[in-house]
């Protein structure tokens, strides 16, 4: 038996969708494209929602609305998806990665401060996992906020949704988030001026220059059908979570944080108490697969030393994902627990 560490799901259902959208033509970004972009508005509170072809292409979206120079500078965690700082070299802006607090994947609010300058143009911030990041304690600064809700669309922070107050809200769909279209990704916002400059960017009309990043309507509809399963998502995710969190209490092993019933569990890391010799052996000897759960944190793709960034390079080295995922069968769950608890 071989548990992979993660796996989309795509029914039948999200197919049909598809292929109605290829035998009608609809190949690129039109009605069903809004459709999608207004059921995901609807979820979180954004007025405006661009689906675009990938994470990085939101983000582009946004630096451009901005319109960053070589001078400007992003606030970004170090523990964070690294398309990010794709999008962020690819305006010519400047990167500012913070490490997490100790024994934290995020960064503290306070060292997030200490970096902004006259410079800072934008903050980064996200919820690794479908852990919470608490964001409202940023509200008070006046810098575009930019919040990754990948990790936790459809869940509630404060018993508010998800990036219903940031600046920019960004969501990636590729094939390991909550829901899927292949990939692709979206980008919110509730400022009409730079939702404005965003839609002109992303194209595709051809009259006028612009990245020609858009969302196909196939994708859009296999979004759509997702989007109707998202809290049977959230919940069986969250059931799975449970499950381990139950195993991991008889063993010396951490998770992140205490279960709760409001994280997303998009991944399931957790702190092995063991060499990485012994943790890839026991696995692969199991037939599950365990994967770092970020192994190339933003400090280090920018060539910085690890001990400048001690707690997010532990993290890189320590931290592990098991198989979470809406598909795993009660027989793989079983299994995944029994040799998390037996795990010595």
């Amino acid at each position: 038996m071989k548990i992979v560490s993660n796996k989309p799901t795509i029914t039948r259902k999200e197919l049909e969708g598809v292929l109605d959208c290829l035998i009608h033509d609809d190949l690129s970004a039109g009605n069903t494209i809004k459709t999608f972009e207004s059921l995901v508005s609807a979820i979180n509170g954004q007025k405006y929602s661009l689906a675009v072809s990938s994470l990085t292409s939101a983000y582009i979206l946004i630096f451009k609305a901005l319109e960053l120079d070589s001078q400007s500078e992003i606030i970004i965690p170090s523990f964070f998806d690294s398309r990010s700082l794709s999008a962020i070299e690819t305006v010519g802006a400047k990167p500012i990665p913070v490490d997490c607090e100790e024994n934290s994947i995020f960064p503290s609010v306070d060292s997030i401060k200490e970096k902004i300058t006259p410079n800072t143009k934008a903050i980064i911030v996200g919820h690794p996992f479908g852990y919470h990041f608490e964001i409202d304690k940023l509200s008070d600064i006046q810098i575009p906020i930019i919040e990754d809700i990948s990790h936790v669309l459809g869940s509630e922070i404060n018993a508010e949704p998800a990036g219903k107050n940031s600046t920019f809200t960004v969501i990636s769909f590729s094939p390991s988030m909550i829901i899927t279209t292949g990939n692709g990704g979206m980008v919110q916002t509730n400022n009409p001026k730079y939702f404005s400059v965003m839609r002109d960017l992303r194209g595709p009309d051809e009259d006028t220059v612009n990245l020609d990043c858009a969302m196909t309507d196939f994708q859009g509809a296999m979004g759509i059908s997702q989007l109707h399963k998202l809290k049977e998502f959230l919940k069986r995710r969250r059931e799975i979570a449970s499950v381990y969190s139950t195993a991991l209490k008889i063993t010396s092993h951490k998770m992140l944080l205490p279960f709760s019933e409001s994280f997303a569990y998009q991944s399931f890391p957790i702190f092995f108490n063991s060499t990485s010799e012994k943790i890839q052996k026991y696995w692969r000897k199991n037939g599950i697969q365990v994967v770092h759960s970020l192994p190339a944190p933003i400090h280090a793709l920018l060539g910085y030393r690890g001990l400048d960034f001690p707690n997010s390079d532990r993290l890189s080295k320590k931290l592990y994902n098991i198989p979470i995922y809406p598909t795993l069968t009660k027989k793989e769950i079983t299994s995944i627990s029994k040799h998390l608890s037996s795990f010595i």
